[in-house]
């Protein structure tokens, strides 16, 4: 596999330790946005119930959670595994169940189970992956202590094909699967055994024609690394003189494949993107500051100009076709349609560069193999054909997640609520729950804002205490509060009980003292005038607005009681769970 490529493995598997990490320890709260699936029509098959669920995925089945517990469900037949497992893995790039039983984690094992969700294979492992089309599943064994985990593969029979002994594995192509031991890569074959030892920092994805992208000394991030390509006994055949080197494995990418059949996409000395044959021959070389994309299926290579941070297209001898003049741009689909975005609008191109449908669209997608594209339109979510005409509308909330696949996932952001606002004397408290909490953590973390505002008689200056979640900031603003001429903040890790030690917190900012600080100039000569006579005006009266803040000690203890009890009062609503004080800020 290329850097690149290893890279998204190595992630999407800290992803999923992370995710099993997590549901080890976190607790039952509902998680943003909910997660509902609709059909083509727009018509809604599963209402937005989960808190969890495939938002990118292939065929009818999806991975669904709520409440703390996982299951597998099939929008077309409405068949499901129940929700009774501990964690269930998503997959957006394979069909699920499609090569086997699917993963699950019971308890602290992962089990494999079928489509109706019985457990097929026990539950035994300490990490497991699906399976691939070659009938082999990734899976995990730690030893006693928990830590290293090693893995190998099982067959769909829960047998031992290849032992766990490898820090990392990948499923096999060209014959070989890569492995990591002690930190370096190498190679195994069909029966387990060792083709290739582990003597690499890079070793990516074997081609059919035999070659694979390596690196003796390089890796991922390393400053200087140098790639070249390896045989299946690990001779270099192709030497360590690129910057970058793609798999010969023809490979999915933004804009359609990563190079075409038989080519693989290199970075060279210079900096400019090329594509080589086996040999190591460049055949494709594209312009000094260009960076090349995937293949369309019409031969057009999306390319990124450096220079002006813009999109266009080159044909396959690197010529520019369509000069690079969109924000964004989608790769070619099989009916010639592209999506591009250019003075902050979409719409969709045709191979010559002009507009087959005008932009007018927000955010739009690129078309799927059903010939539609989800687009936003004045704010409104839709599903639109190759003429860009609406054929499906979301109208309750969310956007549309379109895939390979005659369903897909909406997600809804419940509104949030403002509350009105109670005065204490010269203190304003003011309030906004959300209805669902706006981070996933393993802690419940309630992200409503709560703010105590106080301004002077003359109004030149403001404070304010404000909580999001556990964050507490006490902020001096000097000006208006929409346009402050100065700002200083610092953050509190408590909610004080006593007016006093703000007071003083406060009076210190105004006189310039404060962990966060920032002074703005209004652009028009008249308004810095207006400006540095409220600075002077603000430095003369300091000593009298200092006296007002202090007057108002009673009333701002006050507010702090009732700050507290809406803290607590949001923690409970957002997470169901009750919050005494000593468990929320004090």
């Amino acid at each position: 596999m290329s850097g690149g490529e290893m890279k998204t493995a190595l992630f999407m598997l800290a992803v999923l330790l992370v995710a099993v990490a997590g549901a080890a320890l976190a607790q039952p709260v509902r998680r943003v946005p909910l997660v509902g699936y609709v059909d083509r029509s727009g018509k809604v098959v599963e209402p937005a119930i989960y808190d969890g669920g495939s938002a990118v995925f292939r065929g009818d089945w999806v991975a669904v959670s709520r409440n703390g517990k996982a299951g597998y469900l099939n929008l077309r037949t409405r068949q499901s595994t129940g929700l009774v497992y501990d964690v269930v893995v998503q997959d957006h790039e394979r069909i699920l169940f499609a090569h086997g039983p699917e993963p699950a984690r019971i308890g602290a094992k992962w089990a494999f189970v079928d489509e109706s969700g019985a457990a097929v294979i026990a539950p035994r492992f300490d990490g497991a992956r699906g399976f691939a089309a070659d009938g082999l599943a990734i899976v995990e064994i730690a030893d006693p202590s928990g830590f290293p985990r090693r893995q190998g593969f099982i067959d769909r029979a829960g047998r031992i094909v290849v032992a766990p002994r490898y820090e990392m594995l990948w499923h096999y192509s060209g014959g070989l699967a890569v492995f990591r031991l002690g930190g370096r890569a190498g190679a195994i074959d069909r029966q387990g055994r060792e083709a290739i030892p582990p003597r690499f920092g890079l070793l990516g994805w074997f081609g059919e024609n035999g070659l694979a992208p390596a690196s003796r000394k390089g890796g991922i991030g390393k400053a200087g690394s140098k790639y070249g390509y390896v045989d299946r006994r690990g001779r270099f055949v192709i030497p360590e003189r690129f910057l970058y080197a793609g798999s010969f494995r023809p490979t999915p990418a933004d804009g359609g494949q990563d190079a075409p059949e038989g080519l693989a996409r290199v970075v060279l000395a210079g900096g400019e993107s090329a594509h080589i044959d086996a040999t190591g021959r460049i055949v494709t070389r594209f312009p000094a500051g260009v960076s090349a994309g995937g293949v369309s299926p019409n031969g057009l290579v999306r390319i990124h100009d450096r220079r002006n941070r813009k999109y266009g297209f080159a044909d396959r001898t690197g010529a520019i076709v369509i000069p690079p003049r969109f924000e964004q741009a989608g790769g070619f689909d099989a009916h010639g349609l592209a999506m591009a975005q250019e003075n902050g609008k979409a719409g969709y191109i045709k191979a010559d560069g002009r507009w087959a449908i005008e932009p007018r669209f927000s955010t739009a997608g690129s078309f799927d193999m059903f010939g539609q594209a989800h687009a936003v339109d004045n704010g409104r979510a839709v599903l639109i054909d190759r003429t860009g005409r609406a054929v499906a509308s979301l109208v309750h909330g969310g956007s549309f997640y379109w895939q390979q696949s005659e369903y897909a996932a909406f997600k809804v952001f419940p509104p949030q609520v403002d509350y009105p606002p109670e005065q204490y004397g010269g203190w304003r408290l003011e309030r906004t729950l959300y209805a669902v909490p706006q981070y996933d953590s393993l802690t419940p973390t309630p992200t409503g804002a709560i703010r105590l505002t106080f301004r002077t008689r003359d109004d030149l200056v403001g404070w304010s205490i404000a909580t999001e979640g556990w964050a507490i900031t006490v902020v001096t603003r000097q000006g208006p509060d929409k346009d402050p001429d100065v700002t200083r903040q610092t953050r509190l890790g408590v909610l004080p009980r006593r007016a006093d030690p703000l007071i003083r917190l406060m009076g210190q900012q105004l006189g310039g003292a404060a962990e966060f600080s920032v002074a703005t100039t209004p652009p028009k000569a008249s308004d810095e005038a207006v400006q540095r006579e409220r600075l002077r005006l603000t430095a003369l009266n300091r000593e009298e607005h200092l006296a007002e803040l202090a007057q108002s000690a009673v009333d701002l203890e006050r507010a702090l009681v009732a700050m507290q009890l809406r803290i607590e009062e949001q923690f409970g609503k957002l997470t169901g769970m009750p919050c005494a004080p000593s468990e929320c800020l004090y």
